[in-house]
Order: C-alpha cells, then structure tokens, then sequence
C-alpha cells in the first residue's frame, strides 16, 4: 500500500460543473446508531448482513450499517498497528468515510475489497484517499446490491490493538447519482438535470475484537459513556498539558 494523494470529492466537482442547470435535492442526513458489536452473518437468502433483519432499505437517508474492527494483517515493511475493518449496508452505496479520531492513520487499504455471500465482486469496487497521517480514509465506488461486505485495513500507531484508549472508527456512508440531458431545440435549449445525494449514519464500528474485556467496554464512541480522551498540548501557563 502507498501513501495516498490529498481526498478529492469527485461528485463535488461533477455537480459543481453542471451547477448552471442542475436542481440538487440534498436530503437530511439520517444520525442512525448502529450497534457497532454486532458480528456480520450470512442471512437465509445468502446476502451478507448484520443480525436481525436482511430486508433492504429504499431509502438511502435511513440505511443501517454494521460492522467490526479487529487487529489486521501485518504487512512487510510496514510499523505501527494494523486495524483491519469490515461492515455491510442494507442497501448500495457510493462512498463511506472512517474516522479515528484521536488515533492518527498513518497507512490504509487504497482498494478495499467487496464481496458478497463469501464472492468477489467482478464490478463493485472502492477507492480510497486521506492526509496521511489523518484521522480519517474517505472512499468512493459502488456497491450494486445490500449487504455487500466492504472489508479494509488500516495502520495506527502502537504495538497492540488493545491498549486503551481503544481505536473505535465512526462509519457514515453515502448514496448518489446524477443524470443529465444533453443538447436542447430553440424552443427548448436548456438542458435540465437532477442530482441527490443520500448520507447515512454515524455509525459506531466499536472497539476492536479480540481484546481482554475492562474497566473501560461499554465507553463506545457513540454509547451512553463515550470515552474521555486526554490530547497531549502545549503546556499553558502555570501548568502542564
């Protein structure tokens, strides 16, 4: 994996092209919470999910995600910790964002992979990019069908995925499309378009699988007892950072 270039918003730059004769409906973001512990199951008709229901969403705003975090694969050449993640929407997307905040990221999956029912997609795909070392990987591509399983790595610094405070990624998701006429008549020379874009989430991934249980479980990033981050700064007068 390499370092990637600066996060570039393709769908901003299409729409902003053809921001003359597009009307954009931007719909409210839904601020669903997904059970972040929830394991990822193989429902009765094959497709990939979260627990409970396997019935797709229509509504983009309202889509639920879930997913895990455990420790990644280690990849020659490469120090620090690696994190690997995985989740599945109850319907298809365009872009996910992952952010880590506090912890910064300092390498990531630039192609993470799509499968459904255990199966490679041979037309469904991501690319991602971020500031490294940033907290957070922003991913654009397509999954066609619900449940599709996204699965990814990415590197943190650190030698254990369970030192405290534990990693626990945010996931919010998107759904876009756009369509446009070309050409027009004297009579009708404006061309006009659509364009929506869907938003979805947050939704909490969770702390990392795999870990000795403490003192500090149920302090999920968008739980009841979110956890209490001390940022190291500069030391303000008369006292210590």
């Amino acid at each position: 994996m390499f370092r990637s270039e600066p996060a570039r918003r393709r769908l901003a730059a299409t729409l902003g092209v053809l921001s003359t004769t597009i009307a954009v409906a931007v719909l409210v973001p839904s601020l669903l919470q997904a059970d972040g512990t929830a394991p990822l199951t193989t429902g009765a008709t094959g497709a990939t999910g979260a627990t409970g229901s396997t019935v797709a969403t229509d509504d983009p705003n309202d889509y639920t995600c879930f997913g895990h975090i455990q420790g990644g694969s280690p990849e020659a050449g490469v120090k620090g910790t690696q994190v690997a993640y995985q989740f599945s929407c109850d319907g298809p997307i365009t872009g996910y964002e992952i952010e880590t905040e506090p912890h910064k990221i300092g390498y990531f999956d630039q192609a993470p992979a799509v499968t459904l029912s255990g199966v490679p997609s041979t037309t469904d795909s991501f690319a991602c990019s971020a500031f490294i070392p940033g907290v957070q990987i922003n991913c654009t591509g397509s999954t066609s069908a619900p449940f599709e399983l996204i699965t990814g790595q990415f590197l943190i610094g650190g030698k254990n995925i369970c030192t405290e405070p534990r990693v626990d990624p945010i996931l919010t998701v998107t759904d876009a499309t756009a369509t446009a006429t070309i050409g027009g008549t004297k009579t009708a020379p404006t061309a006009t378009a659509t364009a929506t874009q869907y938003i979805a989430g947050p939704f909490d991934l969770g702390r990392p699988r795999g870990c000795r249980a403490d003192r500090y479980g149920a302090d999920t990033r968008l739980g009841s007892h979110p956890p209490k981050v001390v940022l190291t700064g500069r030391p303000s007068s008369g006292g210590k950072a």
